[in-house]
């Protein structure tokens, strides 16, 4: 009975590493999942990369690499593998469903060349960043000298100047020259264009203001010896031109507002006739 009594505290003792050793392997798992991105469809070959640098360490299983990449894919991207999800082969689940998506999502040679060709641009990259960019849809399958021709065709004229002065020959350390130089003028070409642009606005108002003083200047004809006092220097007429000789005793004689704007006007001021000249307009039903 003692004997029996001795072995019963190793036996619960041996159930802790146990419970402890399944929490453990469940939180690795869990850490190497949130370090997995989510599957980049437009370069699955570096998501790749990246997936089998984090699992490498992990001692993963075929099965279990499968499953890590079926929860990173996307719907669209289930939809292109659902058969080796759904049926999954008896061996190298893993490498199936990886060389699955690279052929569908992956661009063919043809494709990545003529990328080379006709859609690279600098924009606001570093050469040396653009120089990588094309090395990637190259896979090393075009000589540098070709590739290096390929990209100084990119560049801004100042950098090519300077790179055709220099002795680098190595591609990548005439991206470090490159971008040692657009750094260095990229300040020269920024002010330039703030100085042709504020230039630009300048002549803009220039030019808006001298329509603006020709058009004035057609909205007074013979105004200035017809109308006298301080208030016929800043009024002008498009639409009802006057005499030279009329005067605010002519009967004739229409305040600013009639004379400009007729039958719109909204106000009147006095010496007006607009009412003696005009006559007036039919009411309906007369």
């Amino acid at each position: 009975m003692a004997a029996h009594q001795q072995q019963a505290p190793p036996t619960q003792e041996a159930k802790v590493p146990e419970a402890r050793e399944y929490g453990e392997g469940a939180l690795a798992s869990i850490s190497v999942s949130s370090r997995v991105p989510d599957f980049w469809a437009d370069q699955p070959r570096l998501w790749f990369v990246q997936f089998e640098a984090v699992v490498d360490n992990q001692k993963l299983g075929d099965h279990a690499k499968q499953n890590l990449v079926v929860t990173k894919l996307s719907k669209s991207a289930i939809q292109q593998v659902s058969d080796l999800v759904i049926s999954p082969p008896a061996t190298n689940k893993y490498q199936a469903l990886k060389t699955r998506l690279l052929q569908v999502f992956e661009e063919s040679e043809t494709r990545q060349f003529q990328k080379l060709l006709d859609e690279m641009e600098l924009g606001n990259q570093k050469p040396s960043q653009l120089l990588r960019r094309m090395k990637d849809l190259a896979r090393n399958k075009i000589p540098d000298a070709t590739l290096q021709i390929m990209w100084n065709r990119h560049l801004p004229p100042a950098v090519q100047a300077v790179l055709a002065a220099t002795e680098v020959t190595d591609l990548d350390r005439l991206a470090e020259v490159a971008d040692k130089v657009t750094e260095a003028t990229r300040p020269t070409e920024i002010a330039a264009v703030t100085d042709c642009s504020g230039g630009n606005d300048l002549a803009s108002q220039l030019a808006k203001l001298r329509v603006e003083i020709a058009e004035l200047r057609r909205g007074r004809p013979a105004q200035r010896g017809a109308r006298t006092g301080p208030r016929s220097s800043s009024r002008q007429s498009k639409s009802r031109p006057r005499e030279g000789s009329m005067s605010r005793k002519d009967p004739r004689w229409l305040c600013f507002y009639h004379f400009r704007y007729g039958v719109k006007a909204s106000k009147c001021v006095e010496p007006c006739n607009w009412k003696k000249v005009t006559p007036p307009t039919p009411t309906s039903g007369n």
